[in-house]
């Protein structure tokens, strides 16, 4: 009792103190706040800087390799035309050398004729008769001339052959350095977009950093308004602090959970809507009663060619909306990211993101066909194995061995997804579907919907944006439905290809919504807990699908689709529980 008998002489003063100490701590806090935002814009300054020197030393570079090619196509050009002016050169002197020694020859040869008609001198005067001395004289010169022209045509075939040899060495130098300067301008290229790539994540690991050192400062301001009266220590989570008498807190404080709140809202809004999208599905391929008033839906059966006729009609609206307007307000580098997809060092991202999009285009197919067979809740129940085959397909692919609750999740997701099939519906399902066809398509679509998870996240391992990935996937997904639908031919009444348009109209509408409060609540709560939230899906459908098409399910499918939701949760929390035992070490 002692340290607490001085208690009550103190409480008169403790408004003051508290007060007192709310003062310091705001200053306190301010001023750490404005020496952070004073680091971290000499820090961005600094990396802008340092960005603008590394472009201006590649602005160097190219301008030096332009430099060197000029010079080198002026060395080759003076180097030639030295060539030509030498190879002239030698073909004279060996013309003039040829014609002196024939003339010499001939010389020789009529001055030694002349001295054998001088020694028979004395010859009658027939021999003055110019007829046969002409005539050898008229050969001679022939021969002459002949081997001259053979001389003059060997030394012009051999500068002939030299000169074609002289240029296809040229041409293979050429175009080597061509080749050269392609490949110099493809790693400029590649090394403009690491460094590039480089800054954003130094930028986006400070603000994020920053961002961390604010909230934490934030929430322990928040502890320290706690008004019991025990000694001013208080955990870092913290949650909001109660309105007492005391001094408006900072706005930092109380935007925070505004923040969060708002964060919560847009990702659960998203998950009602794509359980609402499920509805619209089920209306579109089996006739409902909408609220207890209306029978209305059953436009198409629920089969795989009406299945590719919907994707296409939906994806027909999505795709280019996302393409063209979505997703460069989200990443303003789309563009950019998918024409890089195209270099040969990204070929197999290429791949990777194709092959998800085709994962994406089959899982569709089937949950559709399943969504027209089976009741929606159960259709969606059992979709959600999906992320029991991630873990099962993590492990092969990544070596990430599953923990023994993931393992007992995997177990108990199975047994709810047995509990939602009744034996006495296996062989029929309300809309006169086949039931135990909508639980198999159903269980397809969330295996191959896992093939689609599990290479989206190979493609985050290579630093790809979601939105160009998004892009890429939705026009894959488009183009395959497009180019199915000849070889799978369709079948709709005249009088519904009104209400059918509606429809597809209606999922483009849910589409875009639920992506975009998706990507707009993300960054407000955290990928992780987006996960979780997203998680619900089999009991909001179900829940969703009572209200509007009073679609009842039994008790045991009740206790399944519970028992689904409750462990995809799980596992959507061990998740998040193990990267942060994963990224601990790496804090620490």
């Amino acid at each position: 009792m002692g340290p607490l008998d001085n208690l009550p002489n103190s409480r008169p003063e403790d408004p003051r103190e508290l007060q007192n100490l709310l003062a310091s701590m705001t200053q306190e806090i301010r001023s750490v706040q404005q020496n952070l935002t004073v680091q971290l814009t000499q820090e961005v300054a600094r990396l802008q800087a340092e960005k603008t020197r590394l472009m201006d030393d590649i602005t160097k570079l190219q301008s030096q390799q332009q430099q060197i090619l000029g010079r080198q196509m002026q060395s080759v050009n003076q180097r030639q035309i030295a060539q030509q002016q030498m190879w002239s050169k030698q073909l004279a002197q060996v013309l003039a050398s040829h014609l002196q020694e024939d003339l010499s020859q001939r010389l020789k040869e009529i001055l030694a004729a002349t001295e054998r008609q001088a020694i028979t001198g004395s010859a009658p005067p027939q021999s003055f008769a110019p007829a046969p001395p002409q005539t050898n004289y008229s050969d001679d010169a022939y021969r002459l001339l002949s081997g001259l022209d053979s001389t003059l045509n060997a030394t012009f075939k051999t500068l002939q052959q030299e000169l074609s040899s002289y240029q296809s060495s040229l041409s293979q130098q050429l175009s080597r350095m061509h080749s050269l300067q392609q490949q110099g301008e493809v790693i400029l290229e590649t090394l403009v977009d690491r460094l590039i790539s480089q800054l954003q994540e130094d930028a986006s690991s400070i603000n994020a950093s920053a961002q961390n050192l604010v909230s934490q400062y934030q929430q322990r301001q928040g502890g320290q308004l706690q008004p019991p009266p025990v000694p001013p220590v208080a955990p870092p989570t913290v949650a909001p602090p109660q309105t007492a008498p005391t001094p408006a807190a900072p706005p930092a404080a109380e935007g925070e959970p505004n923040l969060f709140v708002t964060g919560l809202m847009l990702v659960l809004f998203s998950s009602v809507t794509i359980s609402f999208q499920n509805i619209v599905t089920r209306i579109i391929l089996s006739k409902q009663t909408i609220l207890g008033m209306v029978d209305i839906g059953g436009f198409i059966s629920p089969s795989f060619n009406n299945s590719l006729l919907i994707l296409a009609m939906r994806y027909s609206l999505v795709a280019p909306i996302m393409a063209f307007l979505i997703a460069p307000r989200i990443y303003p580098n789309t563009w950019r990211d998918i024409k890089q997809l195209w270099n040969p060092e990204k070929r197999g991202l290429l791949w990777v993101v194709v092959g998800s999009g085709f994962f994406l285009f089959v899982s569709q197919c089937f949950i559709y066909i399943a969504l027209g067979n089976a009741p929606t809740g159960v259709a969606t129940a059992i979709f959600f194995i999906f992320p029991t085959v991630t873990v099962l397909l993590a492990w092969l692919v990544f070596g990430s061995r599953p923990s023994a609750i993931l393992a007992l999740a995997v177990a108990t997701i199975y047994l709810g997804v047995f509990l939602t099939i009744p034996a006495e519906r296996l062989t029929g399902g309300p809309g006169n579907g086949n039931f135990l066809l909508g639980a198999m398509t159903a269980a397809a679509s969330g295996v191959t919907f896992a093939g689609y998870v599990i290479l989206t996240q190979v493609s985050g391992m290579k630093k790809f944006h979601p939105a160009p990935y998004t892009v890429v996937n939705f026009t894959v997904t488009w183009l395959l439905a497009l180019l199915s639908l000849p070889l799978f031919p369709f079948e709709v009444k005249p009088e519904n290809w009104g209400p059918l348009c509606g429809g597809a109209i209606v999922l483009f509408f849910t589409t875009l919504i639920g992506y975009v409060l998706n990507n707009f609540g993300i960054p407000l709560i955290g990928a992780a807990l987006a996960s979780v939230v997203s998680a619900t899906g089999p009991a909001l459908t179900s829940l969703m699908a009572l209200f509007f098409i009073n679609e009842k399910l039994g008790l045991y499918q009740w206790l399944g689709v519970v028992l689904v939701t409750m462990w995809v949760l799980g596992i959507s929390v061990e998740n998040q529980n193990r990267k942060k035992r994963q990224t601990a070490p790496a804090g620490k």
